[in-house]
C-alpha cells in the first residue's frame, strides 16, 4: 500500500473469530487489578527512591539514579492504560491515577489520550497516526535518539509550553475536541507549575535531591521502559489494515508483565483497545493460534528491530516480518 493511504473505518480492518458474547465478558472492567497494580509500582518506586537517599553522595548514587528512573518509566503503562479509560472501574480513580502517572511520565493527559485514540485508529499509517514519530526505513542513529528520548525531553518540554498557551496545530484540533481544549490548557499549565515546585522544593531543601530522584532519574532511566515501546511498532509494516504485521507482541515474565500492564499482548491491545489491561492474557488465550508467535522478550525484539535496520541499509523495503505457527 501507498504511505499516503487513509486507513480504513474500524470494521474493514482484519480482525479473529471471536464471538461477541465473549468480547462482551471481557470488556469488564475492574478496580482490585489496577490498584494491585498501581501500589506495586508505587511501591517499588518508594524503595527506590529510599535506596537512592541511602547512597547519596557515593559512588552508588549512579546505578539508584538508573533504577529510580527505569521504575519511574513505567508509568507509562498506567498512564496508557489511564488513557483508554480502562485501568479502573471507578471513573474518578482512574483519571486520579492517569494524571498522577502521566505527570511522572511527563505527558499532558488529554493530550495524551486523544492522539492515542488517533494512534488506534490509524495504527501505523503515516501522516494519519498521531503517535507515529519514526518511519520506515530507520537508521541506528534513529534508533538510538528514540530509545535514549534525551531530545525527546526538549520537544515534549517545547510541546507543553506551547499546550500551556493553547497553540495547537491544525492536525491537533482535528483530533482533540474543542471542549478538553481548555482542560488541556490547565492540564499543561499544572504539570509546568509542578515541575518547578519540584525545583523550588530543592532550592528550599538546600539539596539537589528531589531533582535528581524525580526528572533527572526520569530521563536517565527512561530507555529502559522505551526498550518496550520501541518493541510496539517500530520496523513493523506499515500503511496495512492488519495489527499482525503493523504491531509486534512479547512473552515476559510476571513481574515485567506486572511493571508494564501486560502490554506485551500489543497485537491483543490493538484489536480490543476496550479490553482492560488484565484481560488481556484471556484474549491471547482465545484467538493465539490466529495470531504470530510474540517475540521472545524485550531484548529479542529489539534486536531484530537491531536487524531490519541493517537490512533496511542496502533495502529500504524490508521491514520485520512476523512468523505464524502454521508456517
Amino acid at each position: 500500500m501507498s504511505q499516503n493511504s487513509r486507513p480504513p473505518r474500524p470494521l474493514d480492518w482484519w480482525s479473529p473469530r471471536l464471538e461477541r458474547a465473549a468480547v462482551k465478558q471481557l470488556l469488564v472492567r475492574k478496580d482490585l487489578p489496577g490498584v494491585a497494580a498501581f501500589l506495586v509500582w508505587a511501591l517499588l518506586v518508594g524503595l527506590s527512591t529510599w535506596l537512592l537517599s541511602r547512597a547519596w553522595g557515593s559512588v552508588w548514587v549512579v546505578p539508584g539514579v538508573l533504577l529510580q528512573g527505569a521504575l519511574l518509566s513505567f508509568a507509562y503503562a498506567a498512564s496508557h492504560e489511564g488513557a483508554h479509560g480502562t485501568a479502573f472501574r471507578t471513573v474518578w480513580l482512574n483519571e486520579v491515577v492517569f494524571y498522577i502517572t502521566s505527570f511522572v511520565f511527563f505527558e499532558e493527559p488529554m493530550y495524551r489520550r486523544y492522539t492515542h485514540a488517533r494512534h488506534h485508529a490509524a495504527t501505523w499509517y503515516p501522516g494519519f497516526d498521531s503517535q507515529m514519530p519514526y518511519h520506515n526505513p530507520m537508521t541506528l542513529r534513529a534508533y538510538v535518539r528514540e530509545t535514549l528520548a534525551v531530545a525527546a525531553v526538549f520537544d515534549t518540554v517545547a510541546l507543553t509550553f506551547r499546550l500551556a498557551r493553547g497553540k495547537l496545530t491544525e492536525a491537533e484540533h482535528s483530533v482533540i475536541p474543542d471542549g478538553k481544549l481548555t482542560q488541556l490548557r490547565w492540564g499543561a499549565r499544572g504539570f509546568l507549575v509542578g515541575q518547578l515546585a519540584i525545583v523550588a522544593a530543592a532550592v528550599w531543601m538546600q539539596s539537589a535531591f528531589v531533582v535528581v530522584a524525580l526528572p533527572v532519574a526520569r530521563v536517565a532511566g527512561g530507555w529502559v521502559a522505551q526498550l518496550f515501546i520501541n518493541s510496539q511498532h517500530m520496523c513493523m509494516a506499515e500503511a496495512i489494515p492488519d495489527h499482525r504485521y503493523c504491531t509486534r507482541s512479547l512473552r515476559c515474565w510476571l513481574p515485567t508483565r506486572v511493571l508494564y500492564w501486560n502490554m506485551n499482548f500489543h497485537i491483543e491491545h490493538h484489536l480490543y483497545p476496550g479490553i482492560p489491561f488484565h484481560a488481556l492474557p484471556a484474549v491471547n488465550r482465545l484467538i493465539a493460534n490466529e495470531l504470530p508467535r510474540p517475540s521472545r522478550g524485550v531484548v529479542a525484539a529489539n534486536s531484530e528491530i537491531l536487524r531490519v535496520i541493517a537490512r533496511q541499509a542496502s533495502d529500504p523495503a524490508f521491514v520485520a516480518k512476523p512468523s505464524f505457527a502454521a508456517e
